[in-house]
Order: C-alpha cells, then sequence, then structure tokens
C-alpha cells in the first residue's frame, strides 16, 4: 500500500476528491489505490421502512433517479454533493445500502470517470409500494427535489427537467400550502418550473426550513452567501425592418444582422460552480427570442415594434420576454453594425411582476377609437 493510500485512508476521502484535495491527476490515484469492486449487496427480509425512508425512495422514484441495475437499485450523487449521498445512506441505514466508488476507462475522453453512487439489493425495496406512497412529510420531499433539480436566480427559484405528472403533483401539493408554481414554457417539448413570486419562495424556505441545517449542501446551494460574478452569452439573428416617420434610408425595408450579449449577474452557486449554465441562457434565448425574430419583419413579429423597429424597442422587447425566465439578467447588448449597438438595463422581475410590460411600447397596442371618432376622421370602418 502506498503512502498515497494511507493518506485517503485517514482522511476518509473518495480517490476523487483526494485528487481535487492534492490537484493529482484521479488516473495516478486509481493506479495506486484501485481495487475490485467487492458488493456485497445483501438480501434483507422484514424490512419496516418509517415515514421519511419512505419519503426519501419516493423522492428518488418520482424524479426517475431511482436506478434500478438488473438486481440492484442505484441512488447516484455528483461529487460535490457527497456528503449529501451519506445522509442519505445512514437516513436509509436499515436497507443496506453501501457507497461505490467507480473508476471507469473512457474511449471517447481518453481519461477515468468516477461515479458515486450507493447500493442495495432489488429485492430489498418494494418498487410498487413506493410508487403508491401518499407523502406525509412534504418538507422533506421538497428538499429532496430542490437539491436534485432546482436552482436559484435572483431570490427566485426554479426547476427543471421534470416531467408532467410530477410538475401536476407538485403544484397541487403547493396550494396546499398558498405556493404558486408557475410553468413557463421554453419551447413545446422543453418547460422549466418557477415559484413564481419573491413570497412564494420565502413560503417554500418555510416548507424545508426543518431540513435547511441538517441535509448537507441545501442551505449551502440556496441561501448561503457566495461570491458575486457576471457572464455573458452571445448570439445572432437576421432580420428584415424599416422605420415609419423616418427622413432617412430607415425608412425602406432594409436587413441587417443583429448581434446579441446577454449579460447575467448573480451570486455563484457553490455546489456547481456557475452563476449559471450558458447552455440554459443559449436555450432560453434560442427558442423565445432568435425564433422569434430570426429571418422575419420585426415590425410584423409584434405590435410593440410595428411602429418603430429600432434597436432600443427591440432591446426592451427582448428584456420582457427573458425577465420571466432569467431574472438574473443584468444587461442587454443589440449590435446592429460593429460601430452602433444598444445597450439597455431594464425593470427587475419583481418590478415587471408588479408594474406590467414597459408603457413606451404600448401607445399602438392601446389605442382605441370608437366610431363617432371614425367619421370626424374619415377612417374607414
Amino acid at each position: 500500500m502506498s503512502s498515497d493510500d494511507n493518506k485517503i485512508k485517514k482522511e476518509g476521502l473518495t480517490n476523487l476528491e483526494f485528487s481535487f484535495k492534492y490537484s493529482v491527476p484521479i488516473e495516478s490515484v486509481v493506479s495506486n489505490s484501485s481495487k475490485k469492486l467487492n458488493k456485497n449487496l445483501k438480501e434483507l427480509s422484514n424490512i419496516v421502512l418509517n415515514d421519511d425512508q419512505k419519503t426519501i425512495l419516493k423522492a428518488y422514484h418520482d424524479l426517475n433517479l431511482l436506478i434500478v441495475k438488473e438486481k440492484e437499485i442505484h441512488i447516484h450523487e455528483e461529487v460535490r454533493k457527497l456528503n449529501f449521498l451519506f445522509w442519505i445512506k445512514d437516513k436509509l441505514h436499515n436497507l443496506n445500502f453501501q457507497f461505490i466508488e467507480e473508476n471507469l476507462y473512457s474511449e471517447d475522453s481518453h481519461k477515468i470517470i468516477t461515479k458515486n453512487y450507493i447500493s442495495t439489493a432489488k429485492k430489498n425495496i418494494n418498487l410498487l409500494d413506493i410508487k403508491s406512497y401518499k407523502i406525509s412529510n412534504f418538507g422533506l420531499y421538497m428538499a429532496i427535489i430542490l437539491l436534485n433539480k432546482a436552482y436559484i436566480s435572483k431570490g427566485y427559484i426554479y426547476i427543471e427537467k421534470i416531467d408532467k405528472l410530477l410538475y401536476e403533483n407538485l403544484r397541487k401539493n403547493l396550494l396546499e400550502f398558498n405556493v404558486d408554481l408557475k410553468k413557463l414554457l421554453i419551447n413545446e417539448s422543453l418547460s422549466i418550473y418557477r415559484f413564481n413570486t419573491l413570497k412564494d419562495c420565502e413560503k417554500l424556505k418555510t416548507i424545508i426550513s426543518e431540513y435547511l441545517l441538517e441535509i448537507p449542501t441545501l442551505n449551502e446551494k440556496f441561501f448561503s452567501k457566495s461570491v458575486i460574478s457576471s457572464v455573458t452569452k452571445k448570439l445572432v439573428f437576421d432580420s428584415a425592418h424599416f422605420i415609419t416617420d423616418h427622413n432617412g434610408k430607415c425608412k425602406n425595408l432594409h436587413g441587417g444582422r443583429y448581434n446579441i450579449e446577454i449579460s447575467i449577474k448573480d451570486r455563484i452557486d457553490p455546489l456547481t460552480g456557475f452563476v449559471i449554465d450558458y447552455s440554459l441562457i443559449k436555450n432560453i434565448t434560442k427558442n423565445l427570442v432568435i425564433n422569434k425574430f430570426d429571418h422575419k419583419t420585426l415590425n410584423l413579429t409584434c405590435t410593440e415594434l410595428a411602429w418603430r423597429s429600432s434597436t432600443e424597442f427591440l432591446a426592451i422587447v427582448i428584456w420582457e420576454i427573458l425577465v420571466e425566465y432569467l431574472p438574473s439578467i443584468s444587461k442587454i447588448k443589440i449590435f446592429e453594425t460593429e460601430t452602433s449597438f444598444c445597450e439597455f438595463k431594464g425593470s427587475s422581475l419583481e418590478e415587471f411582476q408588479k408594474n406590467g410590460p414597459s408603457e413606451i411600447l404600448n401607445y399602438f397596442k392601446n389605442l382605441s377609437r370608437n366610431d363617432e371618432n371614425k367619421k370626424d376622421l374619415n377612417i374607414a370602418g
């Protein structure tokens, strides 16, 4: 046994944790300390589960994260959340879950990929009973859901990558606490779900308050202080437009390429190391903005741009589309040419929910004249 093996054993770290702590390649750690997996998954009898144990298993089942592998059942977790996985293992102590660190060589990345999970014999869990179990401890159930599928943006908590049935069940249960979970459609097959207002998020915190300090990483992920940082995603689309009542060339229909920059400013999530995943910014902006305007005439895409499809108005429209999905948005920059651009910062989501869309965009949208006025103005009815 090498000295590194002793260090790992003394510190109680997994191979991957050790490699991060001492900044050494996982390959060298595994080569010195790896052993053939020796799973001793005993099949038990007469197991009696308490309500908390059933609730934990129910949450993982509903998230499709209770993974069945032939004669085994696994619960996987990321290396940054291993303390949470060990907490789950302790809570399910009578199910004989074993912690497994599996190191596999990937031919795609040409490196060792580590999987961390707990495993028990399939016969130890009655999956039909877990599926039909009626949740008695919603706070615990919700805490497990949040740690696996939620993120926070400017105080608003979002849930992603859950199926329709789970969303409907969550919404039904949350309404009993007077908490609104709002569905936000990104495209026909993709949605995210927001605890609608900051008050809803505060009520949610009350629901899970019992577990904020008990469950490792829960409070850290959502409510701890962290470093503030800013990230920016660039995207592009091509559109045509014309400016009504303009004396210059822009009164004529003409096309151009719009380069847009979406900046997000918020705390760094201690468990992911991100302010936000760039792919989330891209997916939201591409589906809700790019697909709306690309290769179209801006004046004909929405009432707000019918009269003035200026870059300034376009920036406001884009902001008000995105702020529902990205409350941490801090700035939009739209380049019409290399030397001409508009920079805009709009209202916060909280202000937007209170005051509604910008009034400057809505003159024609709200404009109405009665029939008598039409006659006086000689307007065809």
